[in-house]
């Protein structure tokens, strides 16, 4: 009996064991959490490579010290009202754990105080008496997808062809625009004879204008302005300024320039936004000034 016992303490030792090496080399980062003291209790060696600590390091830190500021109190309040949702499933006297995955974006922060996004899927361990004690939380570093997500994102509200913004950029600015505060003059360019370089010249020598021309456009905008490729041969740029009299010096600056060193012949249209105003109704004013000038384009002076 006296072998039995022992050989079975034996297994469970080596079962322990072999837990513990999971654990520890599990291929994804994961650690562990006290519910009260809000502590680390464990980290695996692939997170402490994410959080760039040691093992050591690790169960120094607290869950502020693994959050990016902000981040803390969100994950915090989260957690409380998973742990209160299981109890009101349970009916109030013990805690039911949820069926769904729990996958949460939160930015987290590293030993250094690096920042990075962070994808997380939690569990809570339960004590005796059935209640959350302790977290399980699998983290993943999504740098990587964020950036590519942003680049994605990027191209998707990019003209490929002149690499200007196209009117999907300008939706998703829209509120931003639109502010009351906000004051911004709007130019809209049409290019003079643009259908006939087309048929004479071919598409080719079209898309080359529509780029020297974009080029040039890009070359004169600041840092805060917003050139949109509104779609064929129309362009606009937004000049946003502090006061309506800077945002009519820089446009008069623009449309000089346009004169004297376009490349190609245009009809412009200027309208500076009116309190109020949507930006489809400073578009239409400006529209309306356009098409008044049809007949008297912008030639560059250059020779």
């Amino acid at each position: 009996m006296t072998n039995e016992i022992e050989a079975l303490r034996a297994e469970l030792a080596a079962l322990r064991q072999d837990l513990e090496s999971l654990r520890l080399e599990f291929p994804d980062a994961l650690l562990e959490g006290d519910i009260a003291t809000e502590r680390v209790l464990f980290m695996n060696r692939l997170a402490c490579q994410v959080f760039r600590c040691s093992a050591e390091e690790a169960v120094t830190m607290t869950a502020r010290d693994i959050f990016a500021e902000g981040e803390y109190e969100r994950a915090r309040a989260e957690t409380h009202q998973r742990i209160e949702q299981g109890f009101r499933e349970g009916g109030g006297a013990r805690y039911v754990r949820t069926t769904n995955q729990d996958l949460r974006e939160f930015t987290m922060r590293r030993r250094d105080g690096t920042p990075f996004p962070a994808e997380t899927h939690s569990t809570f361990v339960l004590d005796a008496a059935g209640r959350p004690h302790r977290m399980r939380t699998l983290v993943r570093d999504i740098t990587a997808r964020k950036e590519l997500e942003a680049r994605l994102e990027e191209l998707s509200f990019r003209d490929p062809l002149t690499g200007c913004f196209n009117r999907r950029y300008l939706d998703k600015r829209r509120s931003e625009l639109e502010q009351e505060s906000a004051h911004l003059a709007c130019l809209l360019f049409d290019l003079t004879g643009f259908k006939e370089i087309n048929d004479t010249y071919g598409h080719e020598e079209g898309d080359r204008v529509l780029q020297a021309f974009s080029l040039f456009l890009l070359r004169l905008h600041r840092g805060e302005d917003i050139l949109v490729r509104l779609g064929g041969d129309e362009f606009a740029l937004f000049i946003r300024t502090g006061t309506d009299a800077e945002g009519r010096t820089v446009a008069d600056r623009v449309i000089a320039a346009t004169r004297s060193d376009s490349p190609a012949a245009c009809n412009v249209g200027v309208a500076l936004r009116l309190p109020g105003e949507t930006l489809a109704d400073v578009m239409a004013r400006a529209d309306q000034v356009m098409y008044a000038a049809k007949g008297r384009s912008l030639r560059s002076t250059r020779r």
